[in-house]
């Protein structure tokens, strides 16, 4: 029987880093469309955050920062991959900020997660903190240029904070599956 070398198992589609970074925007762009319209804000509440820091959480900077480049610019080329399949307007709207964000929260967890800071739950709790806090930051700068700064927190920092106490608690758990499947 023909068999195939170990190194070459190795080196399946799933573990390709190019693949994975695809597969990571297409996560992403299903968990943007999981989403809650608030009536006193144009920011939907929505499971993309989860998404943004759940891979580079998982799989280190290069991947995460791939799943966004991706991500952004399937939006950017107009096709309707953010929160209520919008594409373009998202990119100069009110929401804007929160998808600034989601680069530099990825780079920061990605960094983290590939120094080895987020192996003990610890670790990765203060890379998810420190992640929400960039993204919810980046968000209400720019949100504030439309709704004014003094509805900042009302209308975009408070009504995200229960959710991101959630998220934040699934992607400890998720760090730790994943840091047992990945073996890292």
């Amino acid at each position: 029987m023909f068999s195939i070398p170990s190194t070459q198992r190795q080196s399946s589609v799933m573990t390709h880093p190019i693949a994975m970074s695809i597969y990571g925007a297409l996560v992403l762009m299903a968990m943007t469309q999981v989403r809650i319209a608030l009536p006193f804000t144009p920011v939907p509440i929505t499971g993309q955050t989860f998404a943004v820091i759940l891979w580079p959480l998982l799989f280190g900077r290069t991947i995460g920062l791939g799943s966004i480049g991706i991500y952004l610019t399937a939006g950017a080329l107009g096709l309707p991959v953010f929160a209520g399949f919008t594409a373009l307007v998202a990119l100069w709207g009110p929401t804007s900020g929160y998808l600034i964000g989601f680069i530099a929260a990825t780079a920061i967890v990605g960094s983290m997660r590939d120094s080895g800071v987020t192996k003990k739950p610890l670790g990765a709790l203060s890379a998810i903190i420190l992640a929400t806090a960039v993204i919810l930051s980046s968000g209400a700068l720019v949100l504030g240029q439309f709704v004014g700064y003094s509805n900042v927190w009302m209308m975009g920092v408070a009504p995200f904070l229960l959710g991101d106490v959630v998220k934040t608690i699934l992607l400890v758990i998720s760090a730790r599956i994943g840091r047992w499947n990945t073996q890292n």
